[in-house]
């Protein structure tokens, strides 16, 4: 079939097929429509429902928990609350029962039969009795013997070997229970009986050389008799009983916390020990651990300061906690929110209750999103260290992962987006099949149609083989025949061009020739352009290069050691500096010309040439210096007419001081006795040189006092201004540090240094402008 039939063919039926296409693709796109917009209601419903339906159960379970956690604090608290009773009634009635005391230190079971430890330097009693009793070096007198004192205090609390293990055994789950001694007698008598002097000894070095509770709890006592010195104060707490953070337990009983209710004398104005209690903070971490919230949801338990009492493992890698011990007395355990590696934990102190009410909120740890409710537990006094008790609301945390808690509205998007699928593939198969169904229809129809087109493509076919005699016979009055006609009319042009081809090519190669010998012409006019330009910028190059200083004449300056750098650009720029002795002491100056090319370089030849003169002539007023400077320059480029000016500032040294004047870019100074860095605005030292006619009104001077080993670091903008490939400029903030790490080392190491730091940031990126440094160091 013909190439020209079978695409005017495929054209009709694509045309044709395209019309049908798009209505049947409406359809489709109504049905699609129709089940998105059902797949979002159903979502919104399920969702709705779910967030009220979430809210309310982990309102309810938080209350829960809460009130478990609290009623296992108030069970433990009541528990020493009663052995506190009966050891305060022991005190207040000493004076009667001390017979019965004395009676009972000579029965076996509540005799105390002590054991000196020579390595620890302690006396504990049998391991068979009902309690352990350690009495430290501290309170035996120089034959090792318990003070009398202290024995007798020991036989007042003889009498708790019948009370304390009953406690110790029944009531809240703890781990053990003891009497400790007043500040000046802190004996221990601990249930159930173990080796804990021994115990101490390894896990606490140093307790037995200082009392115990100035040891283990500082500042727990003072805080104790400051209740009783306000009242007031003492009022508005929730109970006598202390509650520590966190600590190693010397037992073995792992992490525990202890409850502490203290005791007075008779007149309830001298301390006289405290029963403490002490819970395993794995029994609290249970309690919490065993809170099951979706698949890895979990609680938290919170201190008002922000330490996390309890969680568990996969709750504390979550929450991306970090571990901290104190170094002496008992090591409480540390694991502050603020301290977290995220940054959202880490400010959840701030968002703590400051009521009892649930408070929910949906939070972000790292990129996934978390439901966060939190409750304040009923208030306790804690003790938090040398700084003392103080009341304070724990805090139960929930989080539990959002997409757990709507896991049922994904599986219901997910049926839902499933059977829209379905009814879709449906639809789009049927569309199909009607689509072909009318392509079909459509190919043997146009078959007829086209026909008349057969003749008009084998005379086309002739025409791309050179026979441009054909001529096309087609007997129709339709497009197809006025198609006809006009193909015959081309076909006659184009045999009558093909007849005057020959004297067309002749006209257009004259023309060629001609416009070929005007871009020779042009050609060498460029190349002689270009030599002109390679060698003003080689003159410039060496006219840049011959103003500085030799390195010669940086070794034999006596008072400074100076290091300095000059690499020119590709386009040569104007970057100026020199260093010049004079009778007095040292002149030295930095400047950049504004432009390239060659009128920059003879702009610095006047400069030198203008700084020679006047430090020959002796001038030493730095106003005055630069304003000539300034006035010479400035009538010379009005004369030969060259738009250029630069900035210039010059450094007067003499007697270990520089004085400065003349605006550029920062100096950098950095001081050797300490290291600190100053960088010293120029600006306002004067204008750009070249400008103005007269600028001594507008030049000022600053002096700088040098110490040895002081470093002054001078630099152009080809520095600062050095971009990487990324287009991302050097910056003085950088330079500055390289000078600061540096500074200790000679002027040439410092000069190295930065140079290399500049060439790697600039890495393969083109060098724009010069690159000037001068490095000064005081000897």
């Amino acid at each position: 079939m013909p190439a020209a039939r079978r695409k005017f063919r495929t054209k009709f039926i694509l045309a044709a097929g395209l019309g049908v296409f798009v209505g049947l693709s409406l359809s489709v796109a109504i049905a699609v429509s129709g089940f998105s917009q059902l797949e979002r209601e159903s979502a919104g419903e399920i969702e709705r429902g779910l967030k009220s339906s979430s809210a309310e159960y982990l309102e309810n379970h938080l209350e829960d928990t809460a009130a478990a956690t609290s009623r296992y604090l108030a069970e433990a608290s009541a528990n020493l609350e009663m052995a506190s009773t009966i050891t305060q009634d022991l005190i207040d009635h000493e004076a009667e029962l001390a017979p019965l005391f004395e009676f009972l230190s000579e029965q076996p079971t509540f005799r105390d039969d002590f054991t000196y430890n020579e390595v620890g330097d302690w006396r504990q009693n049998d391991p068979k009795e009902p309690a352990v009793v350690a009495v430290w070096g501290y309170l035996l007198d120089a034959e090792h013997q318990i003070k009398p004192e202290v024995r007798r205090l020991i036989q007042r609390s003889a009498l708790l070997d019948a009370v304390l293990p009953g406690l110790e055994q029944h009531g809240a789950d703890k781990l053990q229970m003891y009497y400790v001694g007043p500040k000046e007698a802190p004996f221990v008598r601990l249930t159930p009986n173990i080796d804990m002097a021994s115990a101490f000894d390894q896990l606490y070095p140093g307790h037995n050389a200082k009392p115990f509770w100035e040891f283990f709890f500082p500042g727990l006592v003072e805080s104790w008799e400051l209740w009783r010195k306000h009242p007031a104060d003492f009022a508005n707490r929730p109970s006598d009983v202390t509650i520590t953070a966190p600590y190693e337990d010397a037992a073995g009983g792992g992490l525990i916390l202890t409850l502490f209710h203290p005791l007075w004398d008779k007149a309830r104005a001298r301390f006289e020990g405290a029963i403490g209690v002490d819970i395993t903070l794995k029994r609290m971490i249970e309690q919490v651990e065993d809170v099951r919230l979706a698949e890895t949801g979990f609680a938290f338990l919170i201190q008002e300061g922000g330490n996390v009492l309890a969680v568990n493992e996969a709750g504390e890698d979550v929450l991306q906690l970090r571990h901290s011990k104190g170094d002496a007395g008992v090591s409480v355990l540390e694991r502050k929110l603020e301290s977290s590696l995220d940054p959202m934990v880490a400010s959840l102190t701030r968002e703590l209750p400051r009521d009892d009410k649930v408070h929910s909120q949906e939070v972000f740890i790292g990129e996934e999103a978390y439901l966060l409710a939190l409750r304040r537990l009923d208030r306790m006094n804690m003790w938090t260290g040398e700084v003392g008790t103080r009341p304070e609301h724990w805090t139960l945390a929930f989080l539990v992962p959002k997409n757990e808690i709507y896991a049922a509205l994904y599986a219901s998007q997910a049926t839902v987006a499933a059977k829209s699928r379905s009814i879709i593939s449906s639809q789009v198969a049927i569309t199909l099949g009607t689509l072909l169904t009318v392509l079909l229809g459509i190919a043997l129809i146009s078959r007829r149609i086209t026909s008349s087109l057969v003749a008009l493509s084998k005379s086309a076919n002739e025409i791309m083989h050179k026979n441009y005699d054909v001529e096309v016979d087609v007997a129709s009055n339709d497009e197809v025949g006025q198609l006809a006609e006009a193909f015959n009319k081309m076909v006659a042009e184009i045999r009558e061009y093909t007849q005057n081809l020959e004297g067309l090519v002749r006209q257009r190669t004259l023309e060629l020739e001609k416009a070929n010998a005007e871009i020779l012409s042009l050609n060498k006019r460029l190349r002689a352009e270009n030599v002109r330009m390679a060698a003003e910028l080689d003159v410039a190059r060496r006219l840049q290069l011959m103003v500085l200083p030799h390195e010669q004449e940086l070794r034999e300056l006596p008072a400074l050691d100076v290091a300095a750098y000059m690499a020119p650009a590709d386009e040569v720029g104007g970057d100026y500096y020199d260093i010049l002795r004079s009778p007095q002491g040292v002149m030295i100056g930095i400047g950049d010309v504004t432009g390239h090319g060659l009128e920059s370089g003879v702009l610095m030849l006047m400069v030198q040439a203008a700084v020679r003169t006047l430090l020959a002539s002796e001038e030493r007023d730095p106003r005055r210096f630069l304003s000539i400077i300034n006035k010479v320059v400035y009538q010379n480029v009005q004369r030969i007419n060259l738009d250029r000016n630069l900035t210039l500032m010059l450094l007067d040294y003499s007697d270990r001081k520089l004085t400065l004047t003349g605006q550029h870019e920062e100096v950098i100074v950095v001081r050797a006795a300490d290291g600190q860095l100053e960088r010293i605005d120029t600006m306002a030292l004067g204008l750009p040189v070249g400008l103005e006619l007269d600028i001594h009104e507008f030049v000022d001077h600053t002096e700088i006092a040098l110490a040895p080993g002081d470093v002054v670091v001078l630099y152009t903008d080809g520095i600062t201004e050095a971009e990487d490939v990324h287009n991302v400029e050097y910056g003085v903030e950088r330079l500055c540090e390289i000078v600061r790490q540096n500074y200790g080392v000679t002027a040439r190491e410092i000069k190295d240094a930065v140079i290399a730091d500049v060439t790697r940031h600039i890495g393969d990126q083109k060098v724009y402008d010069d690159i000037t440094l001068v490095v000064i160091k005081q000897r």
